[in-house]
């Protein structure tokens, strides 16, 4: 397992790491520049776009083939890919958590509210990444990214078409996310426990595709 990590750690650094601090010093500079909170919190969405990002590197140097030679179960390679994604996405997070005084500074927001924006952005993006690994593995990469973005449009839809008919965005809005004000705690336990379940299908349904393979 750490020798899985160390290898997606290693592409990580040699392809991703100029691409990295010129992302990272990017949103910093427009989060600041334009007061918008939402550039601290995506830093979790670009971290976890790097490690899907992975796969396509594996498929071009022919990674699987050389896995299944390897002394490591398939649901061990796997497990690693998961493993990644929740440290990539942690620490976005923790970005997010450093940067929270200053959003504060700059728009007024207090700190609690950023870090539960961020937290609840961090958990939607656990789900979000965990759906696309196993579609990853069924389809391959561009597929799997173009099935998430159908189902993102999907989603988007049936939010405007809710407002559409009720009492409009604002409405829609409160009663998605109205919980965060009325009742945080139990509202993040909630979506906490769905993103840990989400993480373990997903994580059963990757490791029985990827052993179903044949390389």
């Amino acid at each position: 397992m750490i020798g899985l990590l160390k290898k997606d750690l290693f592409i990580l650094r040699k392809v991703y790491m100029k691409n990295f601090f010129l992302v990272l010093a990017l949103y910093t500079v427009l989060g600041v520049a334009l007061k918008m909170n939402s550039f601290f919190t995506l830093m979790s969405w670009m971290y976890g776009f790097y490690v899907v990002s992975l796969f396509s590197v594996d498929n071009a140097c022919h990674w699987d083939f050389y896995a299944a030679t390897l002394p490591v179960s398939r649901k061990t390679v796997v497990s690693a890919k998961f493993l990644l994604l929740g440290l990539c996405i942690a620490a976005g997070f923790v970005y997010s958590l450093i940067m929270a005084p200053v959003a504060h500074l700059l728009t007024g927001e207090p700190i609690t509210e950023s870090i539960l924006a961020s937290l609840l952005v961090t958990l939607i993006l656990v789900i979000y990444f965990a759906m696309t690994i196993p579609l990853t593995y069924a389809f391959g990469p561009d597929k799997a990214r173009s099935a998430m973005l159908l189902l993102m449009g999907l989603a988007g839809g049936g939010i405007l078409a809710a407002a559409s008919l009720g009492g409009g965005a604002g409405a829609v809005l409160m009663a998605l996310f109205g919980w965060m004000e009325t009742s945080p705690v139990p509202g993040f336990a909630i979506v906490s426990a769905a993103a840990a379940a989400m993480c373990v299908v997903c994580w059963l349904i990757s490791c029985r595709i990827y052993e179903r393979k044949e390389f």
